[in-house]
């Protein structure tokens, strides 16, 4: 892909935990691998999902919606991956603004992205 792929660091949706939201088709030919970008640059190893996550009727409805969830650990915490229908999504339930900060500066650092100022009350 020859331009830059956008993303924002904005908040969820009604509260103050950060994410990464990455604007163009994940699933596009060429969409950097962003799984692989992060592991290498913050030497992050996949672990298992939180363990409210075996559930089956999680599985069930992630299935539904064709989301792929991989979960990531790296000296400065966890983080974890969602990749689904409407795009991919970066989050961080621990230590957040430190790693989402961690994630950004890696992704900023590939020359592949660029980052998209965001209005934070349009996600209250």
């Amino acid at each position: 892909m020859s331009n830059p792929i956008r993303f924002r660091v904005r908040p969820v949706y009604h509260g103050s935990e950060l994410l990464i939201e990455l604007l163009d088709d994940p699933r596009k030919d060429g969409f950097p691998r962003v799984a692989e970008i992060l592991r290498d640059a913050l030497g992050a190893t996949i672990g298992p999902p939180p363990d409210n996550l075996n559930d089956p009727r999680f599985a069930l409805a992630a299935l539904a919606q064709d989301r792929y969830f991989t979960y990531w650990s790296y000296p400065g915490g966890n983080y974890e991956i969602d990749d689904d229908i409407w795009g991919l999504f970066v989050f961080a339930k621990d230590n957040n603004k430190v790693v989402i900060a961690d994630l950004e500066r890696v992704l900023l650092a590939t020359g592949q992205f660029v980052k998209e100022s965001v209005d934070f009350e349009q996600f209250k």
